[in-house]
């Protein structure tokens, strides 16, 4: 059968469309396999960096946790301990407020056996000083005077306050009767008194008038 100039060219044309249809197939493919590894290659990418992410996050977890964690135990530590201050400063001050007016008062009629008592409620240095100025200046002059006096606390008020020593305040009134006076003579003054704190029982370490 002898084809026609027509037929040619239709031949070559169908030719070129499955070139092109070949083609399209082919790129189809490779943009499809393009498309599916991409896929897996962002999976991959996301999981690393969610690792990555879960780390760093496990990290600055601990780190606020630790921060935290240091945080509440100092602030617990600062309170137990202004606490602890508090109770100390409360427990000195009534024991000052107690035990002054009975080292501060004194008759001359009892003095001889009442002073050594008295200086069981101090200690130290202050102890062993007050017991020798008791004997040679304090009883000698109560006796020679007739002296009766009466310390009585009026106001009190902390000054420093540790765990076992605390510093305190009084405001005092103090009546004294004598044979140099005509009457009982009234006298106000202020005292600044250390405590210490020995095996639970406060005692004065120290007075010294302000």
């Amino acid at each position: 059968m002898t084809m026609s100039a027509t037929d040619t060219a239709i031949d070559i044309d169908a030719a070129e469309l499955d070139r092109e249809a070949l083609e399209s197939v082919k790129l189809s493919s490779a943009a499809g396999g393009s498309r599916q590894r991409l896929p897996q290659r962002w999976f991959r990418h996301l999981s690393a960096m969610n690792r990555r992410t879960t780390i760093i996050t496990f990290v600055v977890l601990g780190l606020l946790l630790g921060a935290a964690t240091t945080t509440t135990v100092v602030f617990g530590r600062s309170v137990s301990q202004h606490d602890a201050k508090t109770a100390a400063a409360q427990s000195a001050q009534e024991a000052a407020r107690s035990s002054i007016p009975t080292v501060l008062s004194y008759n001359f009629n009892t003095i001889d056996t009442e002073f050594p008592r008295v200086t069981d409620n101090l200690i130290g240095k202050f102890r062993i000083d007050f017991a020798e100025l008791s004997s040679k200046v304090i009883i000698p002059i109560a006796h020679r005077d007739s002296i009766i006096t009466t310390a009585k606390v009026v106001e009190s008020s902390i000054v420093t306050a540790d765990v076992d020593k605390v510093t305190v305040l009084l405001f005092l009134n103090q009546e004294t009767s004598s044979a140099k006076y005509q009457g009982p003579r009234l006298d106000g003054s202020r005292i600044r008194v250390g405590m210490t704190n020995v095996d639970g029982r406060w005692l004065i370490s120290d007075i010294t008038p302000v």
